[in-house]
């Protein structure tokens, strides 16, 4: 999957950069994918080389981040 891996980084790091968002270090994407069957599965990619327990780390921290204004949200809380 490496190939994979860096055409990832290198459309990351375009998109990015092409949005004034700054350098592209690491990243970790969850995707919904669809196969040719229309089956749904969730596929997790990360730049080249990220350790398991880093990517868990970024995962974690990314759920944390939506986790409060989403609860906000549905609770009316947010408004």
């Amino acid at each position: 999957m490496s190939a994979l891996t860096e055409e990832l980084e290198a459309a990351l790091a375009e998109v990015l950069a092409d949005n004034e968002r700054g350098m592209l270090a690491r990243a970790v994407v969850v995707a919904e994918v669809l196969d040719e069957d229309g089956e749904r599965t969730l596929s997790v990619l990360t730049t080249p080389d990220l350790p398991e327990w880093d990517a868990l780390g970024m995962c974690r921290y990314g759920v944390l981040s939506i986790e409060g204004p989403a609860g906000a949200h549905f609770t009316g809380d947010g408004e």
